[in-house]
């Protein structure tokens, strides 16, 4: 796959941070047949990925000057800064700066790499480092689509549900917190609660996992109507009222701090639903809690 049109550059890719994502992107580009390369701060573990067929480099600003594009997987944006804070040569160099932060620090990396004449992707993983270059990795960029349409085809060798979500750069990390923190964590936190309070009561786990991969479906379709409800600002309903759920929930939150258990995430649940319900919202779709989702102004 490598890019005949690259010039003089002598990388396609260079990944800067080989932690476990780090490491599976770089070997991930390798095995794509892009000429790569690899930076760590601690230089053995870019080493450990030569028999990979991964270049390692030692110094961090030959590693940006020969290369077409540069995929950081540091820590943080901060930690980022620091590692290239000596770098100056960008001509011809796209950064892609993939991990866990604020929108506003999306913003202010896309700044500082205008600053110094690079092109500007931010990225967030949706994905584990297992499945990086399977047909269940993700990875979402947002940012210049100048530069996306230049690095398509490598940027999207992550897998296949990768792709660029907007030319507003604080989109990616929007979508990282929204999904990846305000849902997936807190959804997987919820349901350790449940799945330790059923098992204290005995329910084993084969039907655990029955019934679970029917309420997983369920929440796909749910979250489907949910994201059209608020959308639309329509929230009514012929299958159940937001009131049922809230009566429902505060007898199970009952139920499981009477066996013992904190049920903090559901016990966060019951008070958004009541106040939903306090705000007269009972009688409309789930949907309607995003009416009190907002602090008070």
């Amino acid at each position: 796959m490598s890019d005949t049109t690259a010039g003089t550059k002598t990388y396609d890719v260079a990944v800067l941070g080989c932690g476990l994502m780090g490491a599976a992107l770089a070997r991930n580009f390798a095995a794509q047949g892009l000429r790569t390369a690899a930076w760590n701060r601690s230089p053995d573990k870019a080493e450990a990925l030569a028999p990979d067929g991964v270049t390692p480099v030692r110094d961090i600003a030959d590693a940006v000057r020969d290369a077409r594009l540069v995929v950081a997987c540091t820590s943080t944006y901060g930690t980022t800064k620091t590692s290239l804070e000596g770098t100056t040569d960008w001509a011809g160099t796209t950064l892609v700066n993939i991990g866990t932060g604020t929108p506003g620090e999306a913003e202010d990396m896309q700044a500082w790499a205008t600053a110094r004449g690079a092109r500007y992707l931010d990225g967030a993983i949706l994905c584990y480092p297992q499945q990086v270059g399977t047909g269940e990795g993700m990875i979402l960029y947002s940012g210049s689509p100048e530069a996306w349409a230049e690095h398509e085809q490598v940027l999207m060798t992550p897998g296949p549900y990768s792709a660029l979500v907007s030319d507003n750069v604080k989109a990616a990390s929007v979508l990282d917190a929204a999904v990846v923190g305000g849902f997936y964590s807190a959804a997987l936190n919820a349901y350790v609660e449940a799945a330790t309070y059923a098992f204290s009561q005995g329910i084993d786990p084969e039907t655990l996992n029955a019934i679970s991969e029917m309420t997983f479906q369920v929440i796909a379709a749910t979250g489907k109507e949910c994201v059209a409800a608020i959308a639309s600002d329509q929230h009514e309903t012929d299958t159940a009222y937001l009131g049922t759920y809230a009566d429902g929930c505060r007898a199970t939150l009952g139920v499981m701090q009477e066996a013992g258990f904190k049920a903090r995430l559901l016990e966060a649940a019951v008070a958004n639903l009541t106040e939903a319900q306090e705000a007269g919202l009972g009688g409309l779709g789930f949907s309607a809690l995003t009416k009190v989702t907002r602090t008070s102004v």
